[in-house]
């Protein structure tokens, strides 16, 4: 092998490393992407993350909400007993029907605090969970309710809002690893 022979080897060598690295940053690159896990029902977590989204989305950012355990109540359509056992009959009857329904984590009052809230954000013009709801797939929002906490807690596929989807944490996981913001509330 001549010199010119060995030089040229090396240089390929080098591209060859070199392209190697480019592989693996472009991997790691982040996308342009916000990505939300919500575990709680709470009125103020569930008006956060809503919230949240919709600004990423108006900031041009693809945008995913991941909804589990107690969380899969903020997308729920309305409560259903028809075809469940007692324990998820029984969990049904404690939990909220919807999202109207949601707790307040401060101030519930027996239910009347998420109601003189929302009351109070429709008089000043500000849009409450159920109207943030509505407008997140038309906003570009993906909705995602983890399979295996609807398992848990019994509730049906058909019982979710239209425009959500079932899937697992690791679907979540996929788009949480290159995102440039990822939450969990």
């Amino acid at each position: 092998m001549t010199c010119a022979d060995s030089s040229i080897a090396r240089l390929e060598d080098e591209v060859a490393a070199l392209r190697t690295q480019l592989d693996a940053l472009s991997r790691a690159q982040m996308d342009n992407r916000a990505t939300f896990c919500l575990i709680s029902d709470d009125f103020e977590k569930v008006l956060t993350v809503l919230m949240l989204a919709h600004s990423a989305a108006a900031m041009d950012m693809e945008c995913s909400i991941f909804f589990a355990f107690w969380g899969v109540q903020a997308v729920k359509r309305d409560s259903r007993y028809r075809g469940k056992p007692a324990i998820e009959k029984a969990l049904t009857a404690m939990l909220a029907a919807n999202i109207g329904g949601l707790p307040s984590t401060k101030y519930h009052l027996a239910g009347l605090g998420p109601a003189i809230f929302s009351k109070l954000m429709r008089d000043k013009g500000i849009a409450t969970p159920a109207d943030l709801m509505q407008t997140a797939v038309q906003a570009g929002i993906g909705l995602r309710a983890c399979a295996t906490s609807m398992e848990m807690l019994g509730i049906a596929p058909d019982e979710l809002l239209p425009g959500v989807e079932c899937a697992g944490a690791s679907g979540f996981l996929e788009l949480g690893v290159r995102s440039r913001v990822s939450l969990i509330l």
